[in-house]
């Protein structure tokens, strides 16, 4: 694949993770559709690089509490045009993360972004995907069932825990068949508004891993839940 037919969709770019692959992606030559929530509202990081790549970045707008906003880009893509969608967004839910302290807002809302909208973001624009392109969703070990050996954070596991589970069946039914490899990433602890400033690693150090994982995973007909140094993780 040549450098200027790769393309990738980046899903929740507005900073963060999302905005570091953005950034790390046009590093390594790709054409890149980053989504935000609201297209009139674009970060400081965004506007830089809008400014440094006019001609392979662009910018259009997602809305993940309207995943109906994705059909849009159905009607501005061709099929098969893409090799790389990452769903990046996520947030980490109410601070208590207590199940019993929860609100049914609350619960809906952390488990629609972190698990229900990406999937369904994935589904809609499946026919934009090429054949042997990937699809990756932002997890995080602690999605993983197996290694939850202290019960922390358990609103926030069990976010990631279901999108990993939903992750499954897509890749199972819809994705492999169709030749499209299947992510699950670990992006690291790392220091974003999430994450905190004593994150050990900082966004740079991420995303150029997740970009190295991602790259070296295209044409893999298959799903792994893997960290951003391409270390398995259990499920």
């Amino acid at each position: 694949m040549s450098d200027k037919n790769k393309r990738a969709i980046v899903v929740g770019a507005s900073r963060g993770i999302g905005l570091g692959l953005v950034r790390e992606l046009l590093n390594q030559h790709w054409q890149v559709i980053a989504t935000i929530r609201d297209i009139d509202q674009v970060s400081t990081g965004l506007n830089q690089l809008l400014s440094e790549y006019p001609d392979r970045l662009e910018l259009t707008e997602l809305d993940l509490s309207y995943v109906q906003t994705a059909d849009r880009l159905l009607s501005k893509y061709h099929e098969k045009s893409i090799d790389l969608l990452l769903v990046s967004a996520g947030i980490l839910g109410p601070k208590h993360q207590r199940v019993e302290q929860c609100t049914p807002n609350e619960i809906a809302n952390l488990f629609w972004v972190n698990s229900i909208a990406p999937v369904t973001i994935a589904r809609t624009l499946l026919p934009l995907m090429k054949e042997k392109s990937v699809i990756a969703f932002m997890s995080s070990r602690m999605g993983s069932v197996a290694l939850n050996d202290d019960g922390s954070m358990e609103l926030y596991r069990a976010s990631k825990a279901a999108l990993n589970s939903i992750t499954r069946g897509f890749a199972i039914n819809e994705a492999i068949p169709a030749q499209i490899g299947v992510l699950n990433l670990h992006p690291g602890w790392v220091q974003t508004e999430m994450g905190g400033s004593h994150a050990p690693i900082n966004v740079k150090e991420s995303t150029t891993g997740i970009v190295r994982v991602v790259e070296d995973f295209i044409g893999k007909n298959e799903q792994q839940f893997v960290d951003f140094q391409g270390h398995e993780i259990t499920w």
